[in-house]
């Protein structure tokens, strides 16, 4: 295990290079043994972390200790639960960490990745969809980053489901800091994974890396406002790649919050205003539909508690509710297509069960 935890340090940042390295020279025992730059020509600063054998195993010394803990697992590609969806990439983990329960990687899953800087909509939105989502049956799966992946794990968490946060930094740390309690509530009810090792801080270049993961785990992409240039379209387009749905939820057309969705969904990725958009999309998963969900969240049941009272109009209902329009637009369009209300010439109306 020693030799596998220093080939992974000694090619971090080079997806796919350990396995060609392994390949090549047999294990990874030999790699350190018998590497020859004339024969395998290599960046020099991979050469260079090779040669530095030593130190690779102080490093690796500290993984080993981490794998002590509790719930610390460490899969390579001939474990039995690695992620078969990943193991068909070229650029596959050589070795993922993960914190919590493993199994969680064999479910079903749909990524969830936004904007780190979302309005008020696009966290409620978030929030529902994820609950939506749980209730079918999908276990939720984004990066941990602030904003709209933070804004999914809490709703999925929320609503009693699954859900699995990859980070990009080692896999005894937190990124961002701030999200240290939405770790241990994730560990509660999923898992956080990482192919980086212990004592790796965060860092710019390893995010795509990371997003190749959250893509590559789940069976498509739901992207919840996304500016033109963002890690979200990074990760839409990794979908993508990797033969996966992409889904995007449209917004409105005076924010640069939801240009990069526009975007998305004119170049063929599927429009979402119901998680009922994306279920259709997956029509070889067992959809437990009647639990999508029959409970109201509290600002659905706001609109509902005015509805009651008699059939309204949008502007009568923004009055009473206080919820912004773009927000109460969205949940109005929501109940509809759900069959919770209804709409006509009065207005909407709560339609019976």
């Amino acid at each position: 295990m020693e030799s596998i935890l220093c080939l992974h340090r000694a090619t971090l940042g080079r997806p796919g290079l350990a396995q060609k390295l392994e390949h090549h020279y047999g294990d990874a025992e030999t790699v350190f043994l018998e590497f020859d730059a004339r024969e395998t020509p290599l960046p020099a600063v991979i050469c260079a972390n090779i040669s530095a054998s030593e130190t690779l195993r102080r490093e690796a010394a500290a993984d080993l200790q981490w794998l002590l803990g509790d719930s610390c697992h460490l899969l390579d590609q001939s474990h039995p639960l690695y992620p078969e969806q990943l193991k068909v990439f070229p650029d596959a983990p050589y070795l993922l960490f993960l914190w919590g329960d493993l199994h969680h990687l064999a479910k079903e899953q749909l990524s969830i990745v936004g904007s780190r800087r979302p309005t008020h909509h696009g966290v409620s939105t978030a929030v529902e969809m994820a609950t939506q989502l749980v209730s079918a049956g999908l276990t939720i799966t984004s990066g941990l980053a602030i904003g709209v992946d933070a804004a999914a794990h809490r709703g999925a968490i929320e609503a009693g489901g699954a859900t699995i946060a990859v980070q990009g930094c080692g896999i005894d740390k937190v990124y961002p800091r701030s999200h240290e309690g939405l770790a241990r509530r994730i560990l509660n009810s999923g898992c956080l994974v990482s192919e980086y090792p212990t004592g790796v801080a965060a860092h710019a270049r390893h995010f795509p890396q990371r997003n190749r993961i959250v893509t590559g785990l789940s069976r498509g992409t739901l992207v919840i406002e996304a500016a033109i240039k963002s890690g979200s379209l990074i990760s839409a387009r990794l979908a993508m790649d990797q033969g996966k749905e992409v889904f995007a939820v449209p917004g409105s057309i005076y924010a640069a919050q939801s240009e990069g969705c526009h975007q998305l969904i004119r170049q063929g990725a599927v429009l979402v205003t119901s998680v009922l958009d994306i279920l259709e999309e997956l029509p070889d998963f067992v959809i437990n539909r009647n639990r999508i969900p029959a409970r109201l969240s509290k600002r659905e049941q706001l609109v509902i508690d005015v509805i009651t009272r008699g059939p309204c109009h949008a502007d009568r209902i923004h009055e009473e509710t206080k919820l912004s329009l773009d927000l109460l637009l969205a949940l109005l369009i929501d109940l509809e297509i759900r069959g919770v209300v209804g709409s006509g010439p009065d207005g909407y109306r709560v339609l019976g069960p």
